[in-house]
């Protein structure tokens, strides 16, 4: 009786496949989600910029011609005119570089300026005669005493130092009672010998 029972039983079992899963006892698998970013595209800058401008033009030639043609003019006529209208238009537009290139100059030269009296200021805590500074001032390399616009005066005095480490002639001649012989750079008193010696430098330096 009881295998009776256990055999009715069995098909029951096995169309339930023993776990309740489906027909083959296993879990049905997900597909692979695919890759949902989308990359972005490149930007040529430059090529938009060219096709703007090509834009642009194209819309300028394409009024013109409109405009042209209204007051009656031939294609010859009307192509000579866009090409006056092209080069008044060149003339009357700035020109950055050129505007940016005449203002660093006028900074520059407003820096050397600045520089000059500041140096000239130092003449006789370096003990060079007022007139003799120009010619130090030329022959300084004053690059380094420039620093974004300002002007270091620690740097500016080691410049005009430099100078007369190297040309030692270039300081103030010391008077009578001082003097002992040897070289001597200009003469106390506006003498001719100091007007000489104006003279000499002016003309190594140029001047």
């Amino acid at each position: 009786m009881l295998n009776g029972f256990l055999r009715r039983l069995r098909p029951s079992l096995e169309n339930d496949g023993g776990g309740g899963t489906g027909g083959n006892g296993q879990e049905p698998q997900n597909a692979p989600a695919g890759d949902q970013r989308a990359q972005a595209p490149g930007v040529d800058y430059g090529k938009i910029q060219k096709m703007l401008e090509g834009t642009l033009s194209a819309k300028e030639d394409t009024a013109l011609k409109a405009y042209f043609k209204e007051q009656g003019l031939s294609q010859e006529e009307m192509s000579q005119a866009i090409a006056a209208y092209k080069e008044e238009k060149a003339k009357n537009t700035p020109d950055v570089a050129a505007i940016q290139q005449e203002a660093e100059r006028a900074r520059q030269e407003a820096l050397n300026a600045r520089m000059e009296k500041e140096a000239l200021l130092l003449g006789a805590e370096l003990g060079v005669d007022l007139k003799t500074m120009p010619y130090v001032i030329k022959m300084a390399d004053l690059k380094a005493a420039a620093e974004d616009g300002n002007i270091n005066g620690e740097k500016l005095k080691e410049a005009l130092g430099k100078v007369l480490e190297d040309v030692p002639q270039l300081k103030a001649a010391p008077s009578k009672e001082e003097q002992s012989g040897g070289f001597r750079f200009g003469a106390p008193g506006g003498s001719s010998a100091g007007k000489a010696t104006d003279d000499q430098l002016k003309a190594a330096f140029g001047l």
